[in-house]
């Protein structure tokens, strides 16, 4: 029986869009950790997740090095808000290219 307490995580994507994609997670992003990180997500965990008030959830995957490699498996609980897969890496400003001029030729 599932408990009346218990929130399904508010993802801005759906889990399918997370999978296979490396989010950067700034530290004020992830909780139990004392930096952010980069991560290649595996897996997340919609079931562990259902108990921090829909706000948090369970990534599992391959943390990635500021070099490009894999540091190994880990888990984070990561605020949802973190998990989008277009944003800017930390502390960068999004910058956004005008459109390409129509070919009239």
């Amino acid at each position: 029986m599932i408990s009346p307490f218990a929130i399904a995580p508010r993802l801005p994507v759906p889990t399918g869009q997370l999978v296979g994609h490396l989010l950067r997670i700034p530290a004020d992003r992830c909780r139990y950790r004392e930096s952010g990180l980069v991560l290649l997500v595996r897996r997340v965990r919609l079931d562990i997740s259902q108990w921090y008030g829909g706000a948090w959830v369970w990534l599992e995957g391959d943390e990635i090095a500021g070099t490009g490699y894999s540091l190994g498996w880990t888990q984070a609980l990561v605020h949802v808000s973190a998990c989008v897969t277009d944003a800017p890496p930390a502390g960068l400003p999004a910058q956004r290219r005008s459109a390409a001029p129509r070919n009239r030729g």
